[in-house]
């Protein structure tokens, strides 16, 4: 061992040598993707993480013994294999991105016999390549109206919402539960924080999209937009928004580009609640902006002639939404199909009895691997109304991504529905079935 140490430091190529060696070995191995050499992958990396410091060792073991010629050589090694490494995850990483991502979780798995599995549904509320479909809501009206005249190039708007701000302000309880019930927004947790996100209407029923961003961009206006509620006014995550008070006065919005648009993001600080309104359109009018200040000022004079019978009229609506939700068989909750395999809508047609959070956890049947731990709780999550009578049931949508298996290769997964109640006592389950999925894959 001696011997080869010495030989080792006493070389100017052979610890450069070591390591691109192990780099080459580790990044074949890590591009495989193969479950079981996940241990070698581990290993290497180890390994190579010691050789590379090791050239290191080797240029100040040489420069302190005034070995120049080795010592500078090693140095110069260790710059290059510095930049091979940068190049080699570099790549590892474009090929996770792009690569193919089978990960053969359901290689082995069987569906069993003899237990009732469902297919998830059609999703009707897909329809692609149609600008206005049947149902829209007033938001969507108001804001396709608004795209249908030509912009300008003046960007002020002005932030003025005083029914909002009056609703969530002087009838707070009221609101919020006027905003949990209303199909027309989901509300959701994110960080221990509440938000609700204004969805659109198609063919009559609310659709859920990512993150509460709509877009359509295969018109002759593309735009995207999201109307956000940050029910504890907290900002959702990040990044920058311009904060504004809400106002009569015009504002002029901080402007950026994203997908080759002019873009803003703002947040309207409205009393009890706080609004982040974004746009993308091919305009530098903000359209969008205006047209969705606009809604919700009718939405809320409307809740304040009688907050009650808002109330009541938007439970109404989730009444009636669960009862479509629910099918002829009644079921409490039920798996519709999304835009790929591995993609999926939960439909909730339930009545937890109190104030909480509903969500979703599941399994893979034979062995009872648990699925997309780290990220289906959060996808699924909703907070539904309820009422004190079992009979009464209310509906809500939320969308979600299994990653476990990949197309065409499909298994059988339990899906369970549990209730996380406000008043801090023991999570309950409230349904669960089995359905036939897929994962997704890139």
């Amino acid at each position: 061992m001696k011997k080869l140490l010495t030989q080792y430091f006493n070389s100017g190529w052979l610890p450069a040598l070591v390591y691109i060696c192990l780099l080459v070995a580790f990044t074949i191995t890590a591009l495989s993707q193969w479950k079981p050499l996940d241990i070698v992958v581990n290993v290497l990396l180890c390994v190579g993480g010691f050789a590379f410091l090791a050239l290191l060792a080797a240029s100040i073991w040489n420069l302190s013994r005034k070995r120049w010629r080795l010592g500078v050589t090693n140095l110069l090694l260790f710059f290059v294999s510095g930049v091979a490494t940068v190049f080699a995850f570099g790549f590892l990483m474009f090929a996770s991105m792009f690569g193919p991502s089978e990960d053969g979780f359901a290689d082995d798995l069987t569906i069993p016999e003899g237990i009732e599995i469902s297919d998830p549904e059609p999703d009707a509320t897909d329809v692609w390549g149609v600008s206005t479909l049947s149902g829209s809501d007033a938001l969507q009206g108001i804001v396709r109206a608004a795209l249908a005249v030509p912009g300008n190039d003046a960007t002020e708007f002005a932030p003025n919402m005083p029914s909002l701000r009056k609703a969530s302000t002087d009838h707070f309880d009221t609101f919020r539960d006027y905003i949990e019930a209303s199909p027309d927004w989901h509300v959701f947790m994110e960080q221990g924080h509440r938000f609700a996100s204004r969805r659109w209407s198609y063919v009559g029923e609310p659709r859920d999209t990512l993150h509460g961003y709509i877009s359509e961009f295969d018109g002759d206006s593309g735009f995207q937009t999201r109307c956000l509620l940050c029910l504890d006014r907290k900002q959702w995550s990040r990044y920058t928004v311009q904060h504004v008070q809400e106002a009569r006065e015009p504002i002029e919005p901080q402007m950026a580009r994203g997908n080759n648009l002019h873009e803003s993001r703002v947040m309207i600080e409205c009393g009890g609640v706080w609004v982040e309104v974004f746009e993308q359109s091919d305009k530098l009018e903000r359209r969008v902006t205006k047209a969705t200040v606009t809604a919700l000022e009718d939405e809320f004079s409307e809740f304040l002639r009688n907050p009650d019978d808002a109330l009541a009229a938007a439970q109404a609506r989730s009444r009636e939404l669960a009862s479509r939700l629910a099918g002829e068989d009644g079921s409490p909750f039920r798996l519709l199909t999304g835009m790929q395999p591995g993609i999926y809508r939960v439909v909730y047609s339930i009545n937890p009895g109190e104030p909480g959070l509903v969500y979703l956890k599941a399994f893979e049947v034979t062995k009872g691997t648990p699925l997309s731990v780290d990220r289906l709780e959060n996808a699924s999550k909703t907070r539904m109304t309820w009422s004190i009578d079992p009979a009464e049931r209310f509906g809500s949508k939320a969308g979600f991504t299994i990653y476990e298996g990949d197309w065409g290769n499909p298994y059988a997964a339990r899906f369970e529905v549990w209730f996380k109640p406000d008043s801090g006592e023991t999570e309950r389950k409230l349904a669960e079935g089995i359905f036939k999925i897929e994962g997704w894959q890139r």
